[in-house]
């Protein structure tokens, strides 16, 4: 093990010797964080098309209903049941809104009021999620007063409803809160542009790194090295460990640098030690699998960065994946930037929990068990 932990820290001082290591790290993460964050977050008039349906037409749905409008970013289509179902099948929308019949019992029985379809693969579900839920907990503050208030006026509970509804202005709830504009909040834009950016040049930063072990073969340095009394698979686990700990504090720096430059909310700390974890085992394994099919360190860096900007773009990296064709969307679940997004989506977006990204976690994982076991079979040593 002493000789395991004596090639990991000699990588780790080699990378941070490098000042252009630290550009990679978190210069252009931060700087592209802040140009696409800002860009579609805060200045642009990105609207996401949604179907709204409301089967139940009473004080509480068309409540609601005022709710989700005031939103300049999901822009709300009114429309039937057999309308929303077409659109959604003709693409016109991203997703449908269904309030159905009994709203308002399912409210006071705290049970799910508001029914959300979308296709698979949507990346601004969350997002709209997000929103619904924000309006039902803003409803939910009436309901309750009203079950309260019917009781002690012995009038029912619809009137007692609409009566404080149509004295919102008054009452004051709940502060507004809009996702887009000026004067809306852009956060959500760069909590977006920095979970996809960490994974960019975190990738981009471990590619650089695995160019190492070519780099050591080409200059004979495992040769050398391998006629002490050390064995192939403590090499390379000392490579493996210094690429993994080098990743990890580049994600942990970013998070720290996004949160307090930025304001971005990352979420669940059990989420994110798992996700990240598993990410870098993925990304750690692909620049190794590159590494083992390339002769020279130049064709590593060339292939390699063709391969991860193509695939940070196909996975929703630069821009939400739900507004590509859905052919592309398909071929997108077979790049881990895809099942990495959905999952940081998930903690940032919905403020979810290690349940809610274990699907995503998963299929990282298998990505990155195909990518070490085909960097690990196929590495040259001389």
């Amino acid at each position: 093990m002493k000789k395991v932990i004596t090639i990991c820290l000699f990588e780790i001082k080699r990378t941070f010797k490098k000042k252009s290591a630290y550009v990679i790290m978190l210069g252009m993460p931060l700087l592209f964080t802040f140009l696409f964050g800002t860009l579609f977050g805060s200045d642009a008039e990105v609207s996401f098309q949604i179907a709204l349906v409301d089967e139940e037409q009473t004080a509480v749905s068309q409540h609601i209903v005022q709710r989700l409008m005031l939103d300049e970013m999901i822009s709300y289509n009114i429309v039937s049941g057999h309308e929303a179902k077409e659109a959604l099948a003709n693409h016109e929308v991203q997703g449908i809104v269904m309030l159905e019949k009994g709203i308002a019992e399912k409210l006071r029985n705290g049970e799910p009021a508001v029914r959300f379809q979308h296709p698979p693969g949507m990346s601004t579900a969350p997002l709209v999620k997000q929103q619904v839920n924000q309006v039902l907990y803003s409803i939910d503050v009436y309901a309750t007063a009203a079950t309260v208030g019917s009781g002690y006026l012995n009038e029912d509970w619809e009137t007692v409803y609409g009566k404080l509804s149509k004295n919102e202005g008054q009452i004051q709830v709940w502060t507004e809160q809009r996702t887009s504009g000026s004067a809306g909040n852009p956060m959500m834009g760069v909590s977006y542009s920095s979970a996809g950016f960490s994974i960019m040049f975190v990738m981009m930063m471990m590619l650089t790194m695995t160019g190492a072990l070519i780099e050591a073969r080409q200059a004979g340095i495992w040769s050398r090295l391998f006629t002490t009394p050390v064995t192939r698979y403590q090499v390379l686990f000392g490579y493996f460990l210094s690429f993994f700990i080098v990743g990890w504090i580049q994600f942990f720096l970013l998070i720290v640098l996004s949160t307090v430059l930025f304001g971005v909310n990352w979420g669940s700390p059990g989420g994110l030690l798992l996700l990240i974890t598993t990410l870098l085992l993925c990304v750690v394994g692909l620049g190794m699998a590159i590494a083992s099919l390339v002769k020279t360190a130049e064709q590593q860096n060339a292939i390699g960065t063709l391969v991860i900007i193509s695939t940070c773009m196909l996975g929703g990296v630069y821009w939400p994946i739900s507004l590509v064709p859905d052919i592309m969307q398909k071929i997108a679940n077979f790049v881990p930037q895809t099942w990495a997004m959905e999952a940081f989506t998930t903690l940032i977006a919905e403020s979810g929990n290690v349940g809610d990204i274990l699907l995503p976690i998963a299929v990282l994982f298998g990505f990155a068990i195909v990518f070490l076991s085909v960097g690990l079979s196929r590495m040259k040593y001389a």
